[in-house]
């Protein structure tokens, strides 16, 4: 009686198994395509990002030019870079070095600049910020020579003077690439960290 029982039970476990069979079949599809979905995906963002980063390297090359308008044209496009979703909290703690980099190196090419030609390095005494010694707030421009340009650096809080409008602009668009990196790197208040570098010449 049991094996009659049985046998009249299975044919109706085949019928439900026959019922959910297109089911089984939909799902194991709908997975194999969110499968290729995200595979075809995660392609497209590493594409992207391999295109970001040769871009990048592009303009890294280009802002450490020697020369100023060329220069100035890389420090830009790393900025308009740095605004891209792809940018990595990693890169945006490069993309600070390289900004803060171009700046010492500016300054202190103007420095030896200055020493080989015997001229004196521009400084002028000032009255400090209040409770920070010997660090001057920007303001009106002061400098010592007339043909030197007052830029005022906001990533360091500080002043530096250049030699040319060229090279003013090179300096002014390292810091506008530091004071972005810094703010997206730390937050609204990494702006105001102070950067390490060697002293800037022409600091007042």
């Amino acid at each position: 009686m049991l094996g009659t029982q049985a046998a009249a039970a299975g044919p109706e476990w085949l019928q439900y198994v026959a019922a959910f069979a297109p089911l089984s079949t939909l799902a194991a599809a709908v997975i194999a395509g969110w499968i290729a979905w995200r595979t075809l995906a995660q392609r497209r963002e590493a594409d992207r990002r391999d295109q970001w980063w040769q871009r990048t390297q592009w303009a890294i090359d280009l802002a450490m030019e020697r020369d100023f308008s060329r220069a100035v044209v890389g420090l830009i496009t790393l900025r308009h870079l740095a605004d891209s979703d792809l940018c990595t909290a990693e890169d945006y703690e490069m993309l600070d070095k390289i900004g803060g980099a171009k700046i010492d190196a500016l300054t202190l090419s103007e420095e030896s600049a200055s020493r080989s030609s015997g001229a004196p390095t521009p400084t002028q005494p000032a009255p400090s910020e209040p409770g920070i010694p010997g660090k001057v707030p920007p303001g009106p421009a002061r400098s010592v020579r007339g043909d030197l340009i007052p830029v005022d650096l906001d990533s360091r809080g500080e002043r530096v003077f250049a030699a040319s409008p060229e090279m003013a602009k090179a300096l002014a668009a390292a810091d506008r690439l530091v004071s972005f990196a810094a703010v997206r790197h730390h937050g609204p208040h990494g702006a105001d960290r102070p950067s390490v570098g060697p002293p800037a010449a022409g600091k007042l």
